[in-house]
């Protein structure tokens, strides 16, 4: 081994020791990194020229691909659930909001049910007086006021929405009609109302009570439908 000291470029003696490894460029002699290595807090070198930084879909893309196909088979089987829920949740509120609509626009409606009922017995009293001041041959001018009074009840009836039950001639309805005697006849081909023995009255299309009728029958034999016998 020589013993002559090594020259730098400059010329000058190196003098190195035995044992030490070569220098390096850009590390001192204890193994720190030197100026030019790239050490904890400096910024990451560029990307080469002519190539472009990564995308972020394309990171989160690549990031996604390790997620496990079940769990996101799952996540969809999921949400798809849910929608479903939010879907029946709508539905079931739209028929809650038409029903109470309906029940607001009924309890409108219906509003004078209880002063329609209150008033009819009234005027049937009414009605009786009428009948026996005419049957007892009364003054003529208390006839009239009762005639009268009679009127004004069936107007205000009829301004909250209560008309009477169609009775006489009708043919016999036992939706609307409560029969207490009947007979037969050969004139009539159904079950035909002949004689009103006290009134009926609706409320708009509600029943408040049926009339009280009688009621003539196609005689057993004919060709027409026999109604129901009373």
């Amino acid at each position: 081994m020589s013993d002559h000291p090594r020259r730098s470029a400059d010329g000058r003696a190196v003098r190195a020791s035995h044992g030490e490894p070569p220098s390096r460029p850009g590390v001192t002699a204890s193994g720190a990194a030197g100026p030019g290595a790239q050490g904890p807090g400096r910024a990451p070198e560029a990307a080469p020229a002519g190539e472009a930084p990564p995308d972020a879909a394309v990171v989160a893309a690549a990031a996604s691909e390790t997620v496990p196909a079940e769990s996101v088979e799952s996540l969809r089987a999921e949400l798809a659930e849910r929608s479903d829920q939010l879907l029946r949740l709508a539905a079931d509120f739209e028929n809650f909001r038409r029903r109470k609509a309906q029940e607001l626009a009924d309890r409108g409606r219906y509003a004078s049910e209880d002063a329609a009922q209150a008033l009819l017995p009234v005027l049937d009293n009414l009605r009786r007086a009428v009948g026996h001041s005419a049957g007892d041959g009364g003054g003529q001018q208390l006839l009239d006021g009762l005639r009268m009074v009679v009127i004004q009840f069936e107007q205000a009836l009829s301004a909250i929405g209560v008309e009477p039950v169609e009775t006489v001639g009708a043919r016999f309805d036992p939706s609307v009609h409560q029969a207490i005697g009947g007979e037969e006849s050969d004139e009539v081909s159904e079950d035909t109302v002949v004689a009103e023995l006290q009134p009926g009255y609706r409320l708009h299309d509600r029943l408040l009570r049926p009339a009280l009728v009688r009621v003539v029958h196609p005689r057993h034999g004919s060709s027409a439908p026999a109604g129901p016998q009373v």
